[in-house]
């Protein structure tokens, strides 16, 4: 304290002596600037004046402190009280000192703390990245090892495709051989396409080559990689051989007769025939007049031999007629007989439209008749299938379903009055037609009929030709 005074009085006397001559020249030469001007004179006086009284004060103030801090310094109290003074300062600074080394270890102490929870972070996170590098390694291997095994199928499958398609190639040209140049069927036709294998055969598909359930069915379809009969489904089309029905419950087709789907199929089938004989000799033709759709409209062709089997394959497959494109398969029916529905040809099939049976059409002069009943004696065949699991239960009328009656139809009234109903409609139909298209229906028929009595005299002609032919050239290379 007393050091600290001393130096402000030193100081004060050194501003008073660099200052006093500043001062008076500046009065001077302010004196000099405003004379003339009183009160800017009086102004910078008082001005002057309060100074002086200042600096005056200040030294007395400064003497008054002087003569005080002599006075205590001569105090013992006040050597005591500096004693303790300095003592507290110095007590501070060591009780600052302490707390600053405590805070100083304790700092170190987190932070020691934070770098072993920083490491372990580390390390942790290492074996983390370690553990992710060896997922992902692992992941690679296992994508690289399923893409090689990708690539292999792919590959397999590709010499699959390819060694199939040069067998589908060479098979394509042993079928083109075996059709312009005959001999023996090709192997890769001798085969057989089974829907469930493990399963017993389907009797109605066995018998007549079509189910109700298609493919869906539970039991095996076996379809013959070749066969001499053909079938082509919903070749023939009619609108009496749809099921429609309006809202009141009446068919439509109820008001066709017989007697015009029986015109328009002959139409049919002295048109369609000619370019089915034109692959070879026809020893079944039949066209199925069931309601069913997996029936209606079925052409059935059977052929002399495999030879014009495929060809007619050939001919067939693909090709467009009345707006539709057909679709041939070959199919194995073992017996018309068995295939043909029987009781409908009398008109006492109890099944009526929904018959799994083939009800045909009536061919015109009942050609190939003799085949309806199995007496056409089609050789068998000369080889056979892999013996698969056969079903030896074949119920007649087991899965076809049964019309039930329904109440109008039970009631004797309704049937007789519903029956005289038709009666009328059907002469009153048959009255009109008569007089617009008997005359036509009658030329057009005639005409037909002597042209296809022509065309097949001819046919059967060139057909024994190359019958005589075929087995001149068989007995040559037997020798």
């Amino acid at each position: 304290m007393y050091y600290s005074i001393k130096k402000y009085q030193c100081h004060l006397k050194r501003f008073e002596l660099r200052h006093q001559v500043n001062f008076k020249f500046i009065l001077t030469a302010t004196l000099q600037l405003t004379m003339g001007k009183h009160k800017e004179w009086r102004k910078l006086a008082k001005k002057a004046r309060r100074k002086r009284i200042r600096q005056q004060l200040a030294k007395e103030r400064c003497k008054n402190e002087e003569s005080e801090r002599r006075r205590r310094e001569q105090s013992p109290s006040y050597a005591v009280w500096l004693e303790e003074q300095t003592k507290a300062e110095e007590f501070r600074l060591q009780e600052e000192a302490r707390i600053a080394a405590e805070q100083e270890e304790q700092w170190l102490n987190r932070e020691k703390e934070a770098q072993e929870a920083w490491l372990e972070l580390q390390n942790k996170l290492k074996l983390v990245r370690e553990e992710r590098a060896r997922q992902t390694a692992r992941i690679r291997e296992e994508w690289e090892r399923e893409q090689n095994k990708l690539k292999e199928m792919k590959e397999k499958k590709e010499r699959e495709e390819e060694e199939k398609r040069k067998e589908q190639e060479q098979l394509q040209i042993q079928i083109k051989d075996f059709v312009e140049n005959g001999g023996e069927v090709p192997e890769g036709m001798k085969t057989k396409f089974e829907t469930n294998p493990m399963k017993p055969t389907c009797p109605f598909f066995q018998k007549t080559g079509a189910c109700r359930f298609k493919d869906t069915c539970s039991r095996n379809h076996i379809r013959p990689g070749i066969s001499r009969v053909l079938i082509i489904p919903n070749f023939y089309s009619h609108y009496s051989l749809q099921q429609t029905e309006n809202e009141h419950g009446s068919d439509f087709s109820l008001e066709f007769e017989s007697q015009e789907t029986y015109e328009h199929f002959k139409e049919f089938f002295y048109d369609v025939l000619p370019e089915i004989e034109k692959c070879g000799y026809v020893k079944q033709f039949k066209i199925c007049c069931n309601h069913e759709p997996h029936l209606r409209g079925n052409a059935y062709i059977e052929y002399s031999s495999y030879r014009e089997a495929v060809k007619g394959y050939q001919c067939f497959q693909g090709r467009w007629y009345g707006g539709k494109q057909l679709y041939v398969e070959f199919c194995s029916i073992e017996s018309w007989k068995s295939a043909i529905c029987g009781l409908f040809a009398r008109q006492k099939c109890p099944k009526g439209t929904s018959c799994n049976f083939l009800h045909v059409f009536r061919n015109p002069h009942d050609l190939f008749a003799a085949a309806d009943k199995d007496l056409h004696h089609t050789p068998p065949d000369s080889f056979e299938y892999e013996s698969g699991e056969s079903d030896a239960r074949h119920w007649r009328w087991s899965e076809s379903p049964e019309r039930i009656p329904s109440s109008e139809n039970q009631n004797p009234n309704h049937k007789r009055r519903s029956s005289r109903m038709r009666k009328r409609r059907s002469r009153e139909s048959s009255h009109k037609s008569s007089r617009h298209s008997s005359h036509r229906s009658k030329q057009v028929s005639e005409h037909t009929e002597k042209e296809y009595s022509s065309k097949k005299s001819k046919k059967r002609q060139r057909s024994s030709s190359r019958s005589s032919s075929e087995r001149h050239k068989s007995s040559n290379s037997s020798k």
